[in-house]
């Protein structure tokens, strides 16, 4: 499991090992799951993943195979076969989900987290790819550049939440987690990630609300200024980081600077470094706006009508926004429905109810037990990524999908011991 989820937390990996090598690395981790579980104490033998789930998968990649068919399109063949491969994941996944309690969930989560945070700390120092990394309100690692990093601190937030409240003795682990998950969104920059952060708090306090009878949790979130204040620390000790990392090159020739101080101007200048550090996010990403995406979404519009039913091909929702380069939609939903037809949209959608029915179901039993809260966690989770789909490209990369089978897996396993 911790395997797992380095590999989604560290997606950039694929541009160290090629994508070949990651989908390699996540082949070798489904043959071992799948062998592990085959015969494991606690995985019944006919267990069989949520039909429901696997229907999704299949009208998806049925839509992807009509499209390819129709278009005689490789490119959605291709994408097609990805699909099936991730259904394969995603039965790896179901399988660990049946044998491993939440206790060894949230400890493999919190192993990736602290491999991100590593990653984030070496690449401050060395930068073995040359990949571009930027210090002040965006920044990566060459494990994870900007626009992946927020995924692990968004998406695994959520089961850190629910971990903070089932085992209040836990309150350390669970606050640096806390911090950790969203110091990475705040320092990745991501306008999703953030969206998703308030998403997730609003939820968080009205489950807990609900879960308590409506009366005021104020006594549970005692260890939220646990979380504050590591937060702060982890502010604070990045940007020292920074700035001594810029002090030390800023005398340094051109020839000799590392790549990511090339790229950036910002880290070879103290003064810009502290600048970028302490800039409000919500003013340099999200009070920008981004019309780039709302030209993108206005031309597929009109794209996606003369595409219907079958779809027009993998790709084909995008417009040349007069940057000379061609840029697909950051709309993964109506991508789906352009490039693979009604089909493909439905699968899309499949996933979203798949992520709301186990929610639905804790919350109309009235079910306030541990296990419900973790089921509320992962499905809440599983619904952020819908979400972010809203405001990014389709694509079948694991670095995301793995996240969703994880949680999906989670959501809809068997009560077990939490």
């Amino acid at each position: 499991m911790t395997a797992s989820l380095v590999l989604m937390a560290s997606g950039s990996l694929r541009d160290i090992v090629t994508p070949l090598g990651y989908w390699g690395a996540w082949g070798s981790w489904a043959v071992a799951a799948l062998a592990v579980t085959h015969r494991a104490r606690g995985v019944p033998a006919g267990a069989m993943p949520p039909a429901w789930i696997m229907a999704s998968y299949a009208v998806l990649g049925l839509g992807m195979f009509l499209a390819a068919a129709v278009n005689r399109d490789g490119a959605s063949a291709y994408q097609a076969l990805k699909i099936a491969v991730v259904a394969v994941m995603f039965v790896a996944m179901w399988r660990l989900a049946l044998r491993l309690d939440w206790r060894r969930l949230v400890g493999a989560m919190s192993w990736a987290v602290a491999v991100v945070l590593v990653g984030l700390a070496v690449s401050k120092i060395w930068n073995p790819t040359g990949l571009p990394l930027i210090a002040g309100p965006r920044e990566g690692s060459f494990l994870a550049v900007y626009g992946v990093l927020w995924k692990a601190g968004a998406f695994l937030l959520p089961v850190f939440l629910a971990d903070a409240v089932a085992t209040p003795g836990a309150w350390a682990r669970n606050g640096l987690m806390i911090a950790a998950c969203i110091f990475l969104v705040l320092i990745d920059g991501s306008r999703t990630g953030l969206l998703l952060l308030g998403a997730t708090a609003a939820g968080f306090l009205a489950f807990l609300a609900w879960r308590s009878g409506w009366r005021l949790p104020g006594r549970r979130l005692r260890w939220l200024w646990a979380a504050l204040v590591l937060l702060l620390v982890l502010q604070l000790l990045n940007t020292g980081v920074n700035m001594g990392m810029a002090w030390l090159h800023s005398g340094a020739a051109a020839p000799g600077m590392p790549s990511g101080a090339a790229a950036a101007p910002a880290a070879v200048e103290p003064a810009r470094v502290l600048e970028g550090a302490l800039s409000r996010t919500f003013e340099t990403r999200i009070g920008a706006g981004d019309p780039a995406r709302v030209k993108l979404l206005q031309a597929s519009l009109g794209q996606v009508a003369a595409c219907l039913p079958l779809g027009c091909g993998f790709g084909a929702m995008g417009t040349d926004i007069g940057t000379g380069a061609w840029m697909v939609v950051h709309n993964a939903y109506l991508a789906a429905l352009g490039d693979f037809g009604i089909l493909g949209l439905a699968g899309m959608l499949g996933f979203l109810a798949a992520a709301a029915l186990p929610v639905w179901r804790v919350v109309r039993r009235g079910d306030r037990s541990a296990h419900g809260l973790f089921v509320v966690a992962a499905g809440g989770s599983a619904l952020a990524y819908g979400m972010a789909l809203m405001f990014n490209t389709f694509t079948t990369e694991m670095s995301e999908w793995g996240f969703l089978i994880l949680m999906l897996a989670f959501a809809w396993a068997p009560a077990k011991s939490a």
